[in-house]
C-alpha cells in the first residue's frame, strides 16, 4: 500500500472562504469528519462541524462554524443555523477516508495557527478524538520548536528594525525564522523572515527587506500627520 504524503502537492486551502466558489452549503454526500471546539482567541469557543467528501478523485473537507446549542442536533439542523460554511482543503485523493481527512485537518489546522486553534473534541467517525489529540499534539510540539529557534534570532537586523519601529515582532511558530509584526499604520499584522530579512503583508499586497520596510512605515506615518 502506499505511503500517506502529508504534504501532497495537490493540497490547496481557502481557510477564510475568500473563494465565491468555497462559500457554498456542505454537500450531502460529505460525512462527518469530527465535530471539535475551535478557540477564536478573545473572542470565542464555538462548536465547529468538519465534514469529509471523497468524489472525483479528490478529497475534500468542509467547514461549519455552529451555534453553540447546536452539537446534538440533526446535521440539518446544524448546518441550517450554522455561521458559515464551506470549502476549506483539498487534494488529491489518496489512503482510506480516515486518512485523507488527517492529512487535510493537520494542513487546515497549520493554516489557521495564529487565529483559531482545536480546543475539544466531541465526535469523530473519521478523525477520532485518539487521532485528534496526537495531531494537535505533535503540531503544537513542532511550533513551540519552531518559537525557541526563532527567538535564538532575535537580533536579526529585520527584527531589531521591527522594534525600533514599535511593530511588536513576535516568533509565529510556523518556521524556524517566521515572525509576525504589525503592518504599519495598519490594524492586521504582517509576516517576517528573521533568515532572509525580508516581510510580506498578503492584505497590503508589500513585500521587501529592512529598508522597505523603513520606508513603508515612513510613508504611513507621514500620511497620517
Amino acid at each position: 500500500m502506499p505511503a500517506i504524503d502529508f504534504h501532497p502537492a495537490s493540497l490547496a486551502l481557502d481557510v477564510w472562504f475568500k473563494r465565491p466558489e468555497n462559500r457554498v452549503s456542505v454537500p450531502d454526500d460529505a460525512d462527518l469528519a469530527c465535530l471539535q471546539e475551535i478557540n477564536l482567541g478573545a473572542v470565542d469557543v464555538i462548536p465547529e462541524a468538519l465534514f469529509f467528501r471523497r468524489h472525483d478523485g479528490r478529497d475534500e473537507l468542509w467547514s461549519a462554524g455552529l451555534t453553540h446549542d447546536a452539537p446534538g442536533k440533526s446535521r440539518k439542523a446544524q448546518l441550517a443555523t450554522a455561521y458559515r460554511q464551506g470549502r476549506v482543503a483539498w487534494s488529491a485523493s489518496q489512503g482510506t477516508p480516515a486518512e485523507s481527512a488527517e492529512v487535510l485537518f493537520r494542513a487546515l489546522t497549520v493554516a489557521r495557527h495564529g487565529h483559531v486553534w482545536p480546543d475539544g473534541h466531541g465526535e469523530g467517525p473519521l478523525i477520532t478524538a485518539a487521532a485528534h489529540r496526537r495531531i494537535v499534539g505533535e503540531l503544537e510540539a513542532e511550533i513551540d520548536r519552531n518559537t525557541r529557534e526563532a527567538e535564538a534570532q532575535a537580533e536579526a537586523p529585520i527584527i531589531v528594525l521591527a522594534r525600533q519601529l514599535g511593530l511588536r515582532p513576535e516568533p509565529a511558530g510556523k518556521s524556524p525564522s517566521a515572525w509576525y509584526a504589525d503592518c504599519p499604520g495598519k490594524s492586521h499584522r504582517l509576516m517576517v523572515s528573521s533568515s532572509a530579512n525580508e516581510f510580506g503583508c498578503g492584505y497590503c499586497r508589500v513585500k521587501g527587506g529592512t529598508a522597505d520596510l523603513e520606508t513603508l512605515a515612513r510613508q504611513r506615518k507621514e500620511a497620517r500627520s
